[in-house]
């Protein structure tokens, strides 16, 4: 998960920061700062942003970025 492509995201689903946040259950300065680059690339944060993603139907590969969905 890279910090554009986490705004992309957000913004695709029309959530603010503060809704990001409480999806991913973590506290609004987490999210800007990580949206500004100033978090880490590692670790927990990425990977909970990442689920709350997830759990609003975008799936995505390890980086964060858009994996297209399966053909039977």
């Amino acid at each position: 998960m890279t910090p554009e492509r986490c705004r992309f995201l957000r913004r695709q689903l029309g959530w603010s920061q503060e809704a990001l946040a409480e999806k991913a259950t973590l506290s609004v300065s987490a999210v800007r700062a990580f949206e500004l680059g100033r978090g880490s690339l590692r670790g927990y944060v990425p990977g909970s942003l990442r689920r709350a993603f997830e759990a609003a139907g975008i799936r995505t590969d390890s980086d964060g970025a858009p994996r297209a969905a399966a053909v039977d």
